[in-house]
């Protein structure tokens, strides 16, 4: 027995000769029962249940219980057809016999144990409140600008609740209305553009009534027009595509509504989202964001669980179908077009080997950073003459501070930072990725080249963000630690490249071109 993040995970070797054991039997149970709590409440099945040979494999998000919320305070026991499993072997590993989730309200904690007598799976929940006495609290800006914008903010919240009101009064949704939505981009991008550009030449459009809701950043404002269609759109439109962060779609709890989370990452690496409950800078557990999805789509059956985990949604709503974005990568004619526009943007890397240097940033989206200070540009000039190569950079956007590659070494090193070219156009042309913590190692798996990772950091990074697997036995490539390694890797041209096709099956279970198809039939206008 052991945790990992949010989840108990029981591994138990089932004697031979016994009877199977049938997971829709298995469920946590509350003991004793509560009079006046829903029964619904009071039960909750695995979140996943695997068997290999004669092992079974039992896993618990006790942050994702009944009703989607934490597991509720107090003794809960693991049953099957209403009975205790005796659950043979000792006491659970050492260091798993409490787990913290603290948050900015209070701790939740979960102590697992096997009983001395009966032999059963026992969980004991606490949920401990913070004292709010018991911590510095910061001063609540108080000048008249400060009152009157939170006395706007809160007017504007009872505008858009009475305008959406209305307008569900007022309407029938027709079947008919599908909505595009993002806080963070202007336009139509992404798995979205992707969906709706198909939707259209399959003469969709014709059915369906397409329609759009886009604002620049989630810290912009939104246009005067875009906040009186705002509740009129939500409130009407029968399927909501979304890709992001989009705090508005939060609020709606309408199961007349389909709403399906395109999300803009190909894989699961990264810990997001409720994988982060008891982390620095994770969420509430008992926030109420993502948790009205109807869909989620991810690219494989293997990220299932991390993307359930995340977004705090039973498993069943997330979709392997793939990723829209990721057609191209299958279409010959789509690679050729991407690797001309890249080439035309970039002639310097025609006929040369191409070097992608495309880290991810460190900090929060306001404060990023990159230490752009490891990095030799000398030497690295060095070996890309030597090996023939450009090096093109291509910093993450938000990372502010820019690259100061001397005027004299920019014959082979370029910054396409600030480009308009597609990164995964870019992709196309590139021989040799070098990242470290970053999700483009996804799209360029498919491609079946090489890969470094110049991981400086790394002990920092896995105590900051972690990781769903660990880092070294997760990525495709060789790790580097030092960027004199990094030289001497490329020098070599040792890259691990064996591992690189593995990792692709791993993570890809449609490497057919038509993830999009799939997201439109199974998930949009499906009935």
């Amino acid at each position: 027995m052991h945790w990992e993040r949010v989840q108990l995970v029981l591994s138990a070797r089932v004697p031979a000769g016994a009877d199977g054991i049938d997971p829709a039997e298995l469920v946590l149970r509350r003991v004793p029962g509560v009079a006046d709590v829903d029964d619904a409440r009071l039960a909750m099945s695995p979140t996943r249940v695997r068997e290999a040979e004669d092992v079974l494999t039992i896993r618990w998000n006790v942050m994702a219980g009944p009703g989607q919320m934490p597991l509720d305070p107090g003794r809960w026991r693991l049953e099957v057809s209403g009975s205790p499993i005796r659950v043979s072997g000792g006491s659970p590993e050492p260091g798993t016999v409490a787990a913290r989730f603290a948050y900015a309200r209070g701790e939740i904690v979960v102590v697992p144990t096997i009983g001395s007598g009966d032999g059963a799976l026992w969980l004991d929940v606490g949920l401990a409140q913070t004292d709010p006495g018991s911590r510095p609290v910061a001063p609540r800006r108080s000048g008249p600008g400060q009152r009157i914008r939170r006395l706007w903010n809160r007017q504007r919240r009872r505008i858009f609740r009475t305008l959406y009101a209305i307008a569900r009064r007022v309407t029938r949704r027709t079947g008919r209305r599908i909505l595009f939505a993002s806080d963070s981009r202007a336009e139509l991008g992404g798995n979205l553009k992707v969906v709706w550009d198909r939707m259209i030449d399959r003469g969709l459009d014709r059915d369906y009534r397409l329609l759009k809701l886009f604002r620049p950043s989630i810290t912009d404002r939104r246009s005067l027009r875009d906040r009186i269609r705002m509740p009129w759109l939500l409130a009407t439109a029968d399927v909501i595509l979304i890709d992001d962060y989009m705090p508005v779609i939060y609020g709606i709890d309408d199961p007349g509504v389909r709403i399906i989370q395109l999300w803009h990452a190909s894989g699961a690496f990264k810990t997001v989202g409720y994988s982060r409950v008891g982390k620095a800078g994770g969420p509430s557990p008992f926030s109420r964001i993502h948790k009205n999805y109807s869909y989620a789509i991810v690219s494989s059956d293997h990220d299932v669980p991390f993307y359930a985990e995340a977004f705090g949604i039973p498993e069943s709503r997330v979709v392997p179908t793939g990723i829209p974005r990721m057609d191209r990568f299958f279409d010959s004619e789509a690679r050729a077009r991407g690797r001309e526009a890249a080439l035309a943007a970039f002639p310097m890397s025609r006929g040369r080997t191409a070097i992608l240097f495309a880290p991810t940033f460190r900090g929060g989206t306001r404060t990023a950073s990159y230490d752009t200070g490891r990095i030799d540009y000398e030497a690295l000039h060095a070996l890309a003459t030597e090996k023939d190569a450009v090096v093109i950079f291509k910093m993450h956007p938000f990372v502010r501070e820019p690259l100061r590659i001397p005027d004299a070494l920019r014959d082979r090193l370029v910054d396409a930072t600030a480009s308009p070219v597609d990164v995964n156009d870019l992709l196309f042309v590139v021989d040799l990725l070098i990242t470290d913590y970053s999700s483009i190692v996804f799209e360029f798996s498919t491609l079946g080249r090489p890969m470094l990772f110049f991981a400086y950091d790394l002990e920092e990074y896995v105590a900051d963000r972690d990781f769903y697997v660990p880092f070294e036995e997760f990525v495709p490539g060789r790790i580097v630690r030092t960027f004199d390694a990094l030289l001497d890797a490329i020098r070599r041209e040792d890259y691990e490249l064996e591992k690189v096709h593995a990792f692709a099956a791993r993570h890809f279970d449609h490497l057919d071109g038509s993830s999009t198809d799939r997201v439109i039939d199974e998930l949009v206008i499906a009935r």
